[in-house]
């Protein structure tokens, strides 16, 4: 039983792509629901020490068997379609992924004007992500709007990876509180791609962000993966990445 309140989405949200694929009935997502709910009540609810102590015993339990029976390695991640549904592009994100318990999620899909395509959503985030009393983190803000804006590069067919983000902060970004969300892309120079979002309440922008991406060539990101895997203490690079490594080397 999902504990956490979740927005109503708009007819438009299942307009050109229909129903998102990645949700919490999924196998993965249920766990991942689970531990929100979790957190949830860890940072709401005062709670004897002798509570918490027996469920540690119980949740460090649970992450025993999951890692057993895991095995060794990374699992592989998707590449997302540009014509699938912009809520399945990425479903461990930290922000939009029903995979990833550090996610509220967020609801995207995309919508269409005279313009082209750009991203909509609805979020509503829970007491975990505050920042000052009763109002979302700011940085919380800064992660949605990199979210948004790099998911409507992609729908307009040119994506990136974030070359500048600012962030105005009109007035604060309530909790608890539905949140309607807006992203395009305006223009494309050389490599360098413009995009603008929106956070709004019942119509009032809370926040605003402008960001500059910059197109980057597959085989500049192959190099950049390698070079942060050669860093990194543990498994950073899923099995698909690395064969695509491996390619490149070879080619």
């Amino acid at each position: 039983m999902r504990r956490r309140p979740v927005p109503d989405l708009p007819p438009e949200a299942f307009a050109l792509h229909g129903p998102v694929s990645q949700n919490a009935e999924l196998p993965r997502s249920q766990p991942a629901e689970a531990i929100r709910d979790l957190i949830d009540l860890l940072m709401t609810k005062d709670l004897d020490d002798e509570v918490l102590l027996a469920e540690a015993v119980v949740l460090r339990g649970v992450v025993d068997r999951l890692e057993q029976a895991g095995g060794e390695g990374r699992r592989s991640r998707t590449t997302p379609d540009i014509f699938d549904h912009p809520g399945d592009f990425f479903p461990n994100s930290p922000m939009s992924g029903w995979a990833n318990p550090l996610s509220p999620p967020i609801s995207i899909w995309a919508a269409e004007d005279e313009d082209g395509r750009f991203i909509q959503g609805r979020a509503i985030f829970t007491i975990p992500y505050e920042g000052p009393p009763t109002c979302v983190h700011g940085g919380m803000v800064a992660l949605l709007f990199d979210e948004i804006l790099g998911n409507a590069n992609l729908v307009a067919g040119r994506p990136g990876m974030t070359g500048t983000l600012t962030v105005r902060y009109r007035r604060p970004t309530p909790l608890l509180t539905p949140l309607e969300l807006e992203a395009r892309q305006v223009s494309v120079d050389g490599r360098k791609i413009h995009t603008v979002a929106t956070i709004s309440v019942n119509g009032e922008v809370t926040a605003e962000a402008t960001a500059v991406f910059i197109e980057v060539p597959p085989t500049q990101m192959l190099g950049i993966v390698e070079r942060n895997a050669e860093r990194a203490d543990g498994d950073v690079i899923d099995p698909l990445m690395r064969q695509a490594i491996s390619g490149l080397a070879e080619g």
